[in-house]
């Protein structure tokens, strides 16, 4: 007998129960499968004859304010776009795996055919053909809450994730300004620490030089002290008698007494000197010290830090691995299957692939 053909231009998506009313309208039978969406717009139909005769088209337009439908686009997201592809793959394999498990007893139903034209871009201008018992719509539905929850609690588990993501990301960024804080003062303090080093080795070259001119002259006088000694002594021993001599004798005398007590003086200041060398070099040395325990710690900063970026990348790394195993999870594979009996052929359209999820970097700590 002929075959009816019901045609439905979706603004936006019928119920299973709507779509059989509006087939009853028209005084045939009819099965339709629609994702469950939001129902409350206007139906117009039209009811028109194809050219060779044999077959009736109802067109059905779904019709709603311009304003919910802007708002109805712009709302929709990744989520929905997934379920529903999910919902319709879902379907199209029940549909395709009755026609091949009864196929004698879809021969003596009369076939209803239905083209979806749906604005949202998965099966636009694609004519699917189903012959199935109603049944098949309530397991159908099943089958897409089923679905639906799943990909709701595997969106919970990558929320959370990212939320965990984030909290650990920021204490490994806490953590990491207060280590860089640490390395930075540390440097600052070894500069200074340098800097002093650098001023006390200037002040105890300018010291030693000091030092050697003190000793130079100390052992001149020491020769003039000498070279007085032995002339006073000749003189004593040449004249005793000689006033001149004695004269000299005592102006040599005093000479060589006020060399005495400058000598004693510069060994004073000598000693004096020397202590204060040792001293700088005491405090060069544990300048040197605090130098070298600031390299370590600056050192096992560094160290720190170092660790803290690899376990950064680590964390990266896992992160992808669950969000491509999260998304490999909701994802069906396509089958496409064609039948040439009196049935008819059956065309499924592949939809295009999901949008990817974003990137989330991912840091452990």
């Amino acid at each position: 007998g002929s075959v009816d053909i019901l045609r439905l231009t979706l603004q936006s998506e019928l119920t299973g129960e709507e779509l059989e009313h509006i087939a009853q309208k028209a005084g045939r039978k009819t099965y339709a499968m629609v994702s469950g969406r939001s129902t409350g717009h206007s139906l117009a139909s039209e009811l028109v004859e194809s050219n060779d005769g044999h077959e009736e088209i109802i067109k059905v337009y779904l019709k709603g304010r311009s304003g919910d439908k802007m708002v109805h686009e712009k709302n929709i997201n990744q989520l929905k776009s997934e379920v529903q592809y999910i919902q319709e793959q879902k379907l199209r394999e029940d549909m395709s795996s009755k026609l091949d498990r009864d196929p004698e007893d879809a021969l003596h139903r009369q076939e209803t055919q239905m083209v979806l034209e749906k604005p949202n871009g998965f099966s636009q201008d694609t004519t699917s053909l189903y012959s199935s018992p109603p049944e098949v719509d309530t397991y159908g539905n099943e089958d897409v809450e089923s679905l639906r929850r799943t990909v709701q609690e595997l969106l919970a588990k990558l929320q959370e994730a990212e939320r965990q993501h984030q909290s650990d990301r920021a204490a490994l960024e806490v953590t990491l300004s207060r280590y860089q804080r640490e390395a930075e003062q540390s440097n600052v303090a070894l500069q200074r620490e340098e800097d002093r080093v650098e001023q006390k080795e200037a002040e105890i070259g300018e010291l030693q030089r000091r030092l050697l001119g003190m000793e130079t002259e100390h052992r001149a006088l020491l020769a003039k002290v000498r070279a007085g000694e032995v002339a006073l002594e000749e003189l004593q021993s040449k004249n005793a008698d000689c006033q001149a001599e004695q004269e000299k004798a005592a102006t040599l005398e005093k000479e060589v007494a006020g060399l005495r007590e400058k000598i004693h003086h510069l060994d004073d200041m000598l000693k004096s000197q020397q202590r204060k060398v040792r001293q700088m070099i005491e405090q060069l040395q544990n300048s040197k010290a605090v130098i070298q325990s600031k390299d370590a710690t600056i050192q096992e900063l560094k160290e720190k830090v170092a660790y803290l970026e690899a376990e950064n990348l680590e964390m990266h790394d896992r992160m992808e691995h669950l969000i491509e195993k999260q998304i490999s999870y909701g994802n069906f594979s396509t089958q496409t299957r064609a039948k040439t009996e009196n049935l008819g052929s059956v065309r499924i359209s592949k939809p295009p692939s999901p949008k990817p999820m974003p990137l989330i970097r991912v840091v452990e700590t």
